[in-house]
């Protein structure tokens, strides 16, 4: 009887093997490469913050230091408007001459009682038209505004009605300035009580020596005329 033997222990071709490993080495090497490559590409890039909990954190130390809140001058703001739609330049003291500069400051150097006299002098001024008067009693300066207080009363049968954004201010050469009343009533009762008010207006608009006018007339009738001119500034 004839046996066959079996070689159960071969080991595979020595070709075989040598590209098995060549191809896991190439593979490790390409992995390498890979990534050095996304790690150089992403360096300086961070983690964006996602916690929540940092985010009503910071939330609530915002809430816990409120900005105050600054309202804005509307005072200020109407003149602004008013100049803008005006042309008015508030550069207009730069046409003094240095003459005038001069004169300017030596004006301020005086004593106060010489200026109280002099306002005593020209002041009260008064209008009148259809028993309704408008007097101008002083001029003061203060907190870069040129105050008029000024007295409005009427003598007549009926109360007048009045919109002061109808009050005409205009300098020596007939030049608008903007102005603000205050204190002055819409309607002026028929029973010829004095009521007093300012007409404020900006020092910026005005040159110290110079004078200006007052024109109001009632609304919506307008039929009165007061007009006071040559109002002295100081």
């Amino acid at each position: 009887m004839k046996f066959t033997s079996f070689n159960l222990g071969k080991s595979p071709s020595t070709p075989a093997l040598t590209l098995l490993v060549a191809m896991i080495g190439s593979g490790l090497i390409s992995a390498s490469i890979a990534y050095k490559m996304g790690r150089d590409a992403l360096k300086g890039v961070s983690q964006p913050d996602a916690n929540p909990a940092k985010r009503l954190a910071s939330n609530a130390n915002k809430d816990a230091n409120p900005q105050e809140f600054v309202p804005l001058d509307e005072k200020k703001i109407l003149t602004q408007v008013y100049n803008r739609i005006n042309g008015r330049d508030r550069d207009e003291k730069s046409d003094l001459t240095n003459k005038d500069r001069q004169n300017l400051a030596s004006s301020n150097e005086e004593p106060k009682s010489s200026q109280t006299s002099s306002e005593e002098a020209n002041f009260p001024l008064k209008t009148s038209d259809r028993e309704v008067s408008l007097e101008v009693v002083k001029a003061t300066q203060k907190g870069g505004s040129l105050l008029l207080e000024v007295n409005l009363s009427n003598e007549g049968s009926a109360p007048v009605q009045f919109l002061y954004s109808f009050l005409e201010v205009k300098d020596k050469k007939g030049r608008p300035l903007s102005a603000i009343v205050e204190g002055l009533p819409g309607e002026l009762p028929a029973n010829g009580e004095s009521f007093t008010g300012i007409v404020r207006i900006p020092l910026e608009l005005v040159d110290e020596g110079q004078q200006i006018s007052l024109n109001l007339t009632d609304y919506p009738a307008q039929k009165l005329k007061l007009n006071i001119s040559n109002i002295p500034v100081r």
